[in-house]
C-alpha cells in the first residue's frame, strides 16, 4: 500500500513543458481523430486473377477510350500498371477518408470528405461530430462546398447534382439545385472529376476540375443566377510539367519518369491573387502533395509557384499532404486540410491531416508540415505561427524502443509499434480482453501524452446490419514494469476513432507504457504505432554546420548528406527557394537523403536540423 502511494505521488510530480506554456486542452495531433468510416467490400480482384498479358499492345483495346491515354503512359514504366491493379485490390477491411475541404458556415466548421457516409461538424477544429447522410451522393469522391447566398452548397464528383442547405446539422435537410451542372456547355453529361467551387468578391462564381495523368487542370465561369450554367467555354489552367517540375513525376521518391496524376484543385484569393492549388503526383504515394499556380484573374493565365510543391510531407511518421483544401479558422488564420496516406491494404487508404499556412511578405505560400505528427495546440486566436509555432514542443519518446506484447502474428511484431512509420503495425493474435503491449522508454521520461494508433487488423468487410465495434482499453504507466498507474480509462468508450491522442493532466514520470485491450472485438487487438511523447532534461544535439547538395544532370533530383552530429537521433531536411524561407521539410533518420521533388528550373537553399528526444538544434544554411 505504501509503495503505491508512493509511486503515485512519484507520477504526479510535475515537470515544465519543453517549450512553453501549453493549453492541454486544446492539443491536436495528425492524423485528426475522427471515426474513419470502414470501405463496404471494393474489388479484391488482382492483376493476376485478370490474367492480363501487360507486355500485349492489344491489352488496350478492352480500355474505354477515354483511359487508353492514361494507361499507355503506365504500360511505358515497367511494372507501374500491374502495381496500381494490385494496390487497389481490397483482399482486406480498411478505412478511407481523403479529399477534405473545410468551410466554415453558421461559425462551425463543415469537413467534407470522400467515401464517408456524411460529413463532421465542429465548433473547434478539435472535437468532431459525424453527420450522417442517405440523402446526399457522399459515397462518390473528392467534395466541394461554398457559401453562397446564406447557404451552403455542396456537389462532388462523377455526378452533375449541386445540393444546398441552411441546416448541415441534419444530413437529410439537403435540396436539390440541378441535376444538371456541366462544366462542358456542349457537353450535357460530362461531369468534372475532383470539382472545385468558387465564390469570388464580387459574387461571381467559377468552377474548376481535373484528375489525370494526362488531362489538365481546368476553369469555367457558372452563372448562378441562371441554374449554375456554364458561362463560356473550358479554359486550360494548369498543364503536366513533369520534365520539369521533378515532384509531378509518380512514385515515393518522384523518381519514376512518367506523368503524374495532377488532380483537387482547389482556389484560394489571397491579397486580390489568386491561389490555384492542385495535387500530384498520385495518392498512394509518400510524396502526394499540392502544388500552386498564381493569377491575376480566376481564369488566369497562371503561372508557376517557383517554391511548388507548398505542401509535402515525404518523410516521418505519417507521408502525405495532398489534395488539400486551405480556409480560414475563426480568428483569420489558414490551414489547410489534406489527404495522407496509409496505402497499404488498399492504395486508397488514406487519412485527414491540418496543417497551418502562412504567406510570407512577397506573397508566398507555404504549408507547415515539419512536426505536424506530433502534438500541437490549436490557437485560440488570431497568431503569427512562424513566430508562435503551434508545435508543443514535446518530442517522440517512443522511436526504435523495445516492444512486448501478449502475442504476435508473423510479420506483425511487436517492435512495429515503434518503428516510426504508420505503413507497418503489430498484431496480436485474438481481439480477445487482456492482450496487451507494453513499451520500455529505456530510462524515465516525464511523459506528456500518449498516442494509440490502432490497425484494425482482420476486421471483417463492412457490410449494411455490420456496425462499428469501439475500442476499449486502458493506458497504464510504470516506473518499474511491476507497479502500475492507470492513465488512460477507455473502458466505456463508444467511439471508433483509430488515431486517439490522450494528452495527460500534467507531466508524469514513466518508463514502461502499457495498452491493454478490455474488450470483444471483431478482427485482432492492434497498432499501427504507440507514440509517447515528452521532452527529457538531457543535451539537445550538435548542429550540422555543413551539407553536401548533389543536383542530378536535370537538377529535377537532389541527394543531400552530411556529417552524423553528436546526440542526434533524427533531422529535418527544410528548403526553399529564398534563404529566409526553408519552410519546406522532410524528416529523416539518417545523415542522407535523396529528394526528386525538385524544379530543374529553380536554384534552391537548404538546412539541416537535428533532433532528439531533449529538443532540435538548428542547422547552418547552404547556398544554391
Amino acid at each position: 500500500m505504501k509503495k503505491n502511494i508512493l509511486l503515485l505521488a512519484v507520477l504526479a510530480l510535475s515537470f515544465g513543458s519543453c517549450q512553453r506554456t501549453i493549453d492541454r486542452s486544446k492539443v491536436v495531433t495528425n492524423p485528426i481523430d475522427l471515426d474513419y468510416e470502414f470501405t463496404k467490400g471494393d474489388s479484391q480482384q488482382t492483376s493476376a486473377d485478370m490474367n492480363i498479358d501487360f507486355n500485349d499492345p492489344n491489352v488496350l483495346n478492352s480500355i474505354p477510350e477515354e483511359y487508353k491515354e492514361a494507361v499507355a503512359q503506365l504500360m511505358k514504366v515497367p511494372g507501374a500498371l500491374q502495381e496500381m491493379i494490385d494496390r487497389m485490390a481490397s483482399p482486406h477491411n480498411y478505412r478511407e477518408a481523403a479529399d477534405p475541404v473545410v468551410t466554415l458556415y453558421n461559425d462551425k466548421y463543415y469537413l467534407f470528405v470522400s467515401k464517408s457516409d456524411g460529413y463532421w461538424s465542429s465548433d473547434d477544429m478539435q472535437h468532431w461530430h459525424h453527420i450522417h447522410s442517405t440523402k446526399l451522393p457522399v459515397d462518390l469522391y473528392a467534395p466541394t462546398s461554398m457559401v453562397y447566398n446564406g447557404e451552403l452548397y455542396w456537389m462532388t464528383s462523377d455526378i452533375n447534382q449541386l445540393w444546398k442547405t441552411t441546416n448541415p446539422e441534419d444530413g437529410n435537410a439537403w435540396e436539390l439545385v440541378t441535376d444538371k451542372l456541366t462544366p462542358y456547355p456542349d457537353k450535357p453529361d460530362m461531369t468534372g472529376h475532383d470539382p472545385d467551387l468558387f465564390l469570388d468578391d464580387d459574387g461571381r462564381v467559377y468552377f474548376y476540375w481535373g484528375c489525370s495523368n494526362v488531362d489538365n487542370i481546368m476553369g469555367i465561369e457558372l452563372d448562378p443566377k441562371d441554374n449554375f450554367k456554364a458561362v463560356g467555354q473550358p479554359v486550360t489552367l494548369i498543364t503536366h510539367q513533369q520534365n520539369v517540375i521533378g515532384w509531378e513525376r509518380p512514385s515515393d521518391k518522384n523518381d519514376v519518369e512518367a506523368p503524374g496524376y495532377n488532380e483537387g484543385p482547389s482556389m484560394l484569393k489571397y491579397n486580390g491573387k489568386y491561389y490555384l492549388q492542385y495535387a500530384s503526383p498520385g495518392t498512394e504515394f509518400d510524396s502526394y502533395g499540392d502544388g500552386l499556380y498564381i493569377s491575376d484573374s480566376p481564369l488566369g493565365p497562371y503561372k508557376k509557384a517557383d517554391y511548388l510543391p507548398i505542401s509535402v510531407k515525404p518523410g516521418g511518421w505519417m507521408t502525405g499532404a495532398g489534395h488539400g483544401d486551405t480556409f480560414q479558422d475563426k480568428y483569420g488564420n489558414y490551414w489547410h486540410v489534406a489527404s495522407t496516406v496509409i496505402a497499404q491494404r488498399h492504395m486508397f487508404e488514406r487519412r485527414i491531416g491540418f496543417f497551418p499556412v502562412i504567406f510570407t511578405e512577397k506573397g508566398h505560400m507555404y504549408t507547415l508540415t515539419d512536426f505536424s505528427d506530433r502534438p500541437y495546440e490549436l490557437p485560440k486566436g488570431k497568431v503569427d505561427f512562424v513566430k508562435q509555432p503551434v508545435w508543443t514542443g514535446w518530442m517522440e519518446l517512443s522511436i526504435g524502443k523495445t516492444v512486448t506484447a501478449s502475442s504476435q502474428l508473423k510479420d506483425k511484431e511487436a517492435a512495429k509499434a515503434a518503428d516510426r512509420t504508420i505503413k507497418t503495425w503489430w498484431s496480436a493474435e485474438t481481439g480477445n480482453p487482456e492482450e496487451w503491449i507494453q513499451m520500455d522508454l529505456g530510462k524515465v521520461y516525464p511523459v506528456e501524452a500518449v498516442q494509440v494508433n490502432f490497425a484494425d487488423e482482420g476486421f471483417p468487410i463492412r457490410t449494411k446490419g455490420n456496425p462499428f465495434v469501439p475500442y476499449r482499453y486502458k493506458v497504464e504507466g510504470s516506473l518499474d514494469g511491476s507497479a502500475w498507474t492507470l492513465l488512460a480509462d477507455k473502458q466505456n468508450n463508444e467511439v471508433t476513432n483509430p488515431h486517439t491522442l490522450l494528452t495527460l493532466d500534467a507531466p508524469t514520470k514513466a518508463r514502461f507504457i502499457r495498452v491493454t485491450n478490455l474488450g470483444e472485438l471483431p478482427g485482432k487487438f492492434s497498432l499501427f504505432d504507440l507514440r509517447v511523447f515528452g521532452c527529457d532534461k538531457g543535451q539537445k544535439p550538435a548542429a550540422v554546420s555543413e551539407i553536401q547538395v548533389s543536383r542530378t544532370s536535370d537538377r529535377r533530383t537532389a541527394t543531400l548528406s552530411w556529417e552524423p552530429v553528436e546526440g542526434a537521433q533524427g533531422y529535418f531536411v527544410h528548403w526553399g527557394t529564398e534563404p529566409d524561407e526553408l519552410f519546406s521539410a522532410c524528416e529523416v533518420l539518417e545523415p542522407t537523403v535523396t529528394l526528386g521533388l525538385f524544379s530543374a528550373d529553380v536554384d534552391y537553399y537548404f538546412r539541416v536540423d537535428s533532433f532528439n528526444e531533449s529538443g532540435v538544434t538548428q542547422g547552418t544554411p547552404t547556398g544554391k
